[in-house]
């Protein structure tokens, strides 16, 4: 009869402890008229992290090699599926990124070489309640940190500032 019990608390905290989904993506946008003539930026995806209790914690973890056209609101996947997320308002995440190129037809020139870090802020708060699915996008914003043509990061600017996180709908 314990065990009857003990099974039905565990039933019970299970099923109570609802989440929603997402799917996390990135993006440039957005789109202009030049697109895909200045190339893409690809990289190493290798961990995303979301804010908990004034730390992260992890979301996703793996190696997923993402190539984003430059200035292109295309959604390119990281996680390639959905995750369980709690419920809850996130305001960033972060992303570990590594081995960031830049590719335009042959010619490929390394940008970052080491695991590096950056956060992806929203405008404003996402919600995420019980049973949502949503897409969520990191824009990379290169026309802030990458000049196109000298192909290397701009003097006085990081790989991937000014990063945003915003939900993805497909116009």
């Amino acid at each position: 009869m314990k065990r009857f019990f003990a099974f039905l608390l565990l039933f019970l905290f299970i099923c109570c402890g609802g989440t929603g989904m997402v799917e996390i993506g990135i993006n440039d946008g957005p789109e202009k008229a030049t697109l895909g003539t200045a190339g893409d930026i690809a990289m190493r995806v290798l961990r995303i992290d979301i804010p908990e209790s004034g730390d992260y914690t992890v979301l996703w973890e793996g190696e997923q090699v993402v190539r984003v056209s430059i200035e292109s609101s295309d959604f390119v996947s990281v996680t390639n599926r959905f995750l369980e997320i709690e419920p809850g308002s996130y305001e960033d995440i972060r992303v570990t990124v590594d081995s960031v190129r830049h590719v335009q037809d042959t010619l490929e020139v390394m940008l970052v070489d080491t695991a590096y870090q950056f956060v992806a802020d929203a405008f404003t708060a996402i919600v995420i309640e019980e049973d949502d699915e949503f897409q969520l996008v990191v824009g990379i914003n290169t026309p802030l940190w990458f000049d196109e043509v000298e192909q290397e990061i701009r003097q006085g600017h990081v790989a991937f500032e000014g990063a945003t996180l915003k939900i993805y709908y497909d116009l």
